[in-house]
C-alpha cells in the first residue's frame, strides 16, 4: 500500500512552497535594491565628479581674474595661461564671445553698423535697432523707429519685456526680428561680450592697465580622459575694490545661439513680418 500523508502533510507541503516563494520574492527585492542602491551610488559619484569638474573651471577663472587685475590690461595680451588646480592643467583664454557685439551693451549705432553690414537697408537697420533697444530698456517710451507693448499684434508670441536679455536667441521676441535675420544675427551678437578694444584704447595713457569698468569674457578648458573636454565661460567685471576688484556676471557651459544664414544676405531680401 502507498503511503498516506492525510491533511498535516499537505499542510506541511503548502507551507514549505511558501516560504520557497517568499525567499524567491526577497531575493528579488534584494536583488532589486542592491541595483538601485549601485545606480544611485553612481548617480552621486557623476554629481560628485561634475561639481569638482566645475569647480576646478571656476578656480582657474577666479585666479586669472585675480591676477588680470592685479596686473592690468596688459595681462590679457597674454592669454592663454596654463593654470594647475589639484595637479591637474586647466587653460584659461579669452572667450570667443568677446570680442562679439554684447546685445545688452551695444547702443544705437552699433546695431545699424552690424545690420548694415549684414545687408540691410539703412531703414531697417534703423527701425530694427529702435525696436531692439526699446525691448531692452527699462521703459515704455517709444523710440522714433521703435516699438512699445502697444505696438506688438495683440494676441502674439512676441512682447517686450524692458529688461536686458538673456540669451541671444530672445531676439526673435523683437517685433520685427526674423528667423532669418537672426540667424545672419546671431555669429557676431552674445550676451557674454566683452569691452572692445577700441574703447579700451581710448583711455589715456596714465591709465593703460587700469581694469576699472572692464567687462572680460574667460574661457577656461580642461581635457578630461578620452579626450573629452570640459569648458566654461565667465563674464568678469572689474571695479576698484582692492579686496574684490571684480565681479562675475555670469557663467555659462555654451552659449546657444544660431549660426549661419538661410540665405545669402547679399542678396536676399528680408521681408517684415
Amino acid at each position: 500500500m502507498s503511503p498516506s500523508f492525510g491533511k498535516n502533510g499537505s499542510e506541511r507541503g503548502s507551507a514549505i512552497v511558501f516560504v520557497l516563494w517568499i525567499s524567491v520574492l526577497l531575493a528579488l527585492l534584494l536583488a532589486g535594491a542592491s541595483a538601485l542602491v549601485q545606480t544611485e551610488l553612481r548617480l552621486a559619484g557623476n554629481r560628485r565628479d561634475v561639481l569638482q569638474r566645475d569647480a576646478s573651471l571656476m578656480s582657474a577663472l577666479d585666479l586669472v581674474a585675480f591676477d588680470t587685475a592685479l596686473v592690468g590690461r596688459s595681462y590679457i595680451s597674454s592669454l592663454p595661461r596654463s593654470v594647475q588646480i589639484n595637479d591637474e592643467s586647466v587653460t584659461v583664454r579669452l572667450a570667443p564671445s568677446h570680442q562679439k557685439l554684447d546685445i545688452n551693451m551695444a547702443n544705437d549705432e552699433d546695431w545699424i553698423a552690424l545690420f548694415t553690414y549684414l545687408g540691410e537697408s539703412e531703414g531697417a537697420s534703423l527701425r530694427l535697432a529702435d525696436q531692439i533697444l526699446d525691448w531692452r530698456d527699462n521703459d515704455t517710451n517709444r523710440r522714433d523707429q521703435g516699438a512699445e507693448a502697444e505696438d506688438y499684434p495683440a494676441g502674439g508670441d512676441k512682447t517686450p519685456a524692458n529688461r536686458a536679455f538673456i540669451s541671444v536667441g530672445e531676439l526673435i521676441q523683437v517685433r520685427d526680428m526674423t528667423r532669418q535675420r537672426l540667424s545672419c544675427l546671431s555669429p557676431y551678437v552674445t550676451v557674454f561680450g566683452g569691452t572692445p578694444d577700441p574703447v579700451l584704447t581710448l583711455i589715456g595713457d596714465d591709465q593703460s592697465n587700469s581694469m576699472e569698468g572692464v567687462r572680460v569674457s574667460f574661457l577656461a578648458e580642461q581635457e578630461r580622459e578620452g579626450g573629452h573636454i570640459d569648458r566654461l565661460t565667465g563674464l568678469a567685471l572689474f571695479g576698484s575694490n582692492s579686496r574684490r576688484p571684480f565681479e562675475w556676471v555670469g557663467f555659462v557651459e555654451e552659449e546657444n545661439a544660431l549660426s549661419g544664414c538661410l540665405n545669402d544676405t547679399e542678396t536676399a531680401q528680408v521681408q517684415t513680418p
